[in-house]
């Protein structure tokens, strides 16, 4: 043990080897996340495409908002409903999902327009030509309630 120190030479061979190993799998995991479809906006929800509208429904699982999706999708649009399903159905999601299923048609995210962060994430991923805004709480008796809640959500 006398003499041996810290910074013995027959350690630091089996580190840099660990460093560069570290090194080479997270360049590794980082190529392979950008040729996964979802990554760096490749999605065809993440661009323009000639010919294609891209329309962004809010409160797309309520009644209105799902039956509005519907004639989206009837007439060929592209469709991306967000919905926190606070009042909405995730079933009339799954109906429209099962009518459409071919890649790219319709989208859901699961999400609140009153967090600010997730509104400018959906809008930082995704190329929107129009929004119909049918998200909303609208319950008479539980807006005399909660009145507050209700002048918060109403746009």
């Amino acid at each position: 043990m006398l003499g041996m120190e810290f910074s013995d030479s027959r350690r630091k061979p089996h580190f840099l080897g660990k460093v560069i190993t570290a090194v080479v799998l997270t360049a590794l995991c980082i190529y392979i996340l950008k040729q996964s479809p979802g990554f760096g906006g490749t999605s065809v929800f993440s661009r323009h495409d000639p010919g294609v509208t891209h329309v962004l429904v809010t409160g797309g699982a309520g009644y209105i908002g799902s039956h509005a999706a519907l004639r989206l999708l009837k007439d060929s649009y592209r469709v991306t409903i967000v919905d926190n399903l606070s009042r909405g159905n995730m079933g009339a999601v799954k109906v429209l999902q099962e009518l459409f299923p071919e890649p790219g048609r319709l989208q859901f995210i699961y999400a609140d327009l009153g967090d600010a962060k997730a509104v400018n994430k959906i809008f930082a991923e995704n190329a929107f030509d129009a929004v119909m805004h049918f998200a909303a709480v609208a319950y008479v008796g539980e807006s005399t309630m909660e009145p507050l809640r209700y002048a918060i959500y109403t746009i």
